[in-house]
Order: C-alpha cells, then structure tokens, then sequence
C-alpha cells in the first residue's frame, strides 16, 4: 500500500510492478482512489444545518426537524447519515455526477437514496428527467425505480471536467512509457545471461537420462530450467563445456528508479485533487498548514456544490430568499481540545459570540439557560443588551 509503512524498502513497488498488466492504471488508480476516500471522509463527518422559520418567534433558527433528521441521522432504511454523506461524495468524485432521489415516507417525511445508476435526458434548457434509476444497499441487493424522476423529486449534481480527464489520461499515458522503460530494465540487469563455451568442433550430445541425441537448444534450454529455478536443483553440464554468466560483474538494477517514478504519479494525483502531501501521505507535522490548505482547496468546493444542490432540492427558492436554507457545517472537521482552545474562546467571547455559539463550533451540547443566549463585546465583557457584565 503506498500510504502506510512498507516492511522492507521497494517491497511494494516490486509487487505493483510484477503484479499487474497494467500498471500506470494500477498505481494511478490506488492513489486517486486515496485522494478520493480523503475527501469522502472529511465531509461525511460534517453535521449538515438545517435554518428555518420559527413557527412562534418567527427568526430563521437552527432546527432538527424531519429534513435535519433524514441528511444527519436516517436518510433510508438500510444506511446512516454518514455513510450516506460518503457515498454521494464518492460517486459524485469517481462518475463526475451523482443523483440523490427524493421519496417520502407515509408520514410525508423525506426518504433520500443516492442512486448507483441513472439515465439522464438530454435537455438542456429545461429540467432533465431521470429513468432506469437503480439503489443497492451494502449487501448487493439492487432495486430498479420504475417511475422516473425530475427536478421536483431529485437532486441532480454534475461536475464533469473534460480538461482535467484529458490531463490525467494523458499523464498516465506518460506514465506507462516509463514504467515500462524502467521495469524492462530492472529486469535485464537482474537477469543472468549465460555463455556456454567449447573448444573444437561442436561434439554430438545425447541425453543422461535416454541416451538419444539432442540437439543444441534443448541442451541450452535444460540447463538454462536449471538455473533459474526457484527449486533447489542439479543439472548436468559437460566437461567440453565451460558456463560463463556475461553480466555477472554488471551491478544489478535496483527499485529506486520504480520508487521514484510512483512518487511522481502519486504527487501529481495529490496536486490534482489539491490535497497538500503531508496530508496526502498522512506524515503531516504540528506547525504544517497543510489540513487548513487541504479543508480549503480540497474540501470546501465540493461542500458548496452539495450545499447548492440540497437547498435546490429541499429548501427551494421561494424559502431560501427568505433566510432558510441548508448548510454543511464545516467547522466540525478539525478535532478541537477544548483546554487548548482557552485563549480562543476568551477571544470570542470578547468578540461577542455567545456560550451557545462557542458550544457549536466545539461541538458541545447547547445551554438551556438565558445567559448562555447573550452577547458581550470589548475586553469588560459590556452586554449588548445594555446591561453591565460582570468581567473585569
């Protein structure tokens, strides 16, 4: 595996290398999928926020309804809110599309499936239809959708980006010439070429075991089996003849060369899903910015694109334009140690942010009581309210 420790140095490079037809794939394809199943993670561990209308102050709040319910907790019957989160993301990176089917339930509460298979039409200045839309659980078990969906009843995401296919086909292509160059090479200079020499006039060779006459190359293949079985073994070599390796003193190819090119694909895979490489390989130190990059070039795109689509979808323009809507909380991705962080919530509760506001972006437990509700700002603590704190 390229990402975690190896037992001994180019152990699995040599089993990439000699182990697959197609190795530029092979290695390209572990290493996006790694790029992939990082970003999958990070927002699959994301609470998705959902901000309506109060029915009796009548303030956009956050809630947990049926909506908040379904996208965090139980879309379906058979999956979690996680796994669904990772699912989307996985499809919509690997398929470069991905639909989420909206159904309801008896109660008229939302049932949410990602779909494994779909067919779009091919409008275009109108909503696209969906059929032969088709949703498997972890099982294997398939169900084909007989109806077909629009853009009342599904979420449609795209991100299809032909130049960025076109580089890293090419980039494989590439790829696959100098592996090839380097393991032909690995091979012949770890291979032994033998001469076998005679004086005189080349003398008549039978068989030990038969006695029959045998001519040149199945004597020269006999003894070449000999050598290069992984078997102990014996074989019978003339006195006529002497057996000369040719690139016995030829120092021996070793995998730095395989080594090297792999990590040249699995950087450039890295650089083109914007993950830094410290994160990418997972050696990342303690003053390295590469999870904030990471979070921000890597993630954050992505979390727009499924935030526009669920609001799309589920909220709708006529309650977004008035303050609802639905938003992935991206302040839960980086662990937070609450006595480290002090310093950082004194700040913020200088700066006017309420105990409340602190509890959620430490992914604490909301204060049901009314000071935890109130703002202060400056260094005193003054309450916003009118009211005099209590700091010094």
């Amino acid at each position: 595996m390229f990402f975690s420790k190896k037992n001994e140095k180019g152990e699995y490079i040599f089993n990439i290398i000699n182990g697959q037809k197609n190795n530029k794939d092979y290695i390209y394809a572990i290493a996006e999928a790694h790029a992939i199943d990082l970003i999958a993670k990070t927002i699959a561990k994301c609470e998705i926020q959902v901000f309506s209308k109060h029915k009796e102050t009548k303030k956009i709040e956050k809630i947990k309804d049926e909506i908040y319910w379904a996208l965090n907790i139980q879309p379906n019957y058979y999956e979690n809110g996680t796994s669904f989160l990772y699912k989307l993301v996985v499809q919509l990176l690997t398929q470069k599309k991905a639909l989420v089917l909206i159904n309801k339930d008896i109660r008229g509460d939302p049932i949410l499936y990602v779909a494994d298979d779909f067919t779009a039409s091919e409008n275009i200045l109108y909503g696209k239809t969906f059929s032969d839309v088709k949703i498997s659980d972890d099982e294997g078990n398939t169900i084909d959708m007989i109806k077909k969906y629009n853009a009342t009843n599904s979420i449609y995401y795209s991100i299809v980006n032909s130049n960025l296919s076109s580089a890293s086909n090419n980039f494989k292509e590439n790829a696959s010439e100098i592996l090839g160059a380097i393991e032909k090479a690995y091979k012949i200079g770890n291979t032994p070429k033998w001469r076998i020499k005679n004086t005189g006039v080349q003398p008549t060779i039978k068989d030990a075991k038969t006695g029959k006459e045998i001519d040149y190359k199945t004597y020269i293949d006999k003894i070449a089996n000999g050598l290069t079985d992984e078997k102990e073994s014996v074989f019978i070599l003339s006195e006529l003849f002497d057996l000369i390796n040719v690139n016995k003193d030829i120092n021996a190819k070793n995998l730095d060369d395989n080594e090297k090119q792999i990590k040249q694909i699995t950087d450039t895979v890295a650089r083109n899903w914007d993950i830094p490489l410290d994160v990418f390989y997972g050696n990342k130190t303690e003053k390295s910015t590469g999870t904030n990059d990471f979070i921000t070039f890597a993630v954050e795109p992505y979390i727009e694109i499924l935030e526009d689509g669920l609001n799309i979808g589920l909220v709708g323009k006529q309650y977004y334009l008035k303050g609802e809507c639905i938003k992935i909380n991206k302040y839960n991705i980086i662990h937070k140690d609450i006595i480290e962080s002090a310093n950082g919530i004194d700040k913020l509760m200088a700066d006017g942010f309420s105990r409340n506001e602190i509890n959620e972006l430490l992914g604490l437990p909301k204060i049901d009581e009314d000071w935890a509700d109130k703002h202060y700002v400056t260094k005193n603590y003054a309450n916003t309210e009118g009211g005099e704190g209590n700091g010094e």
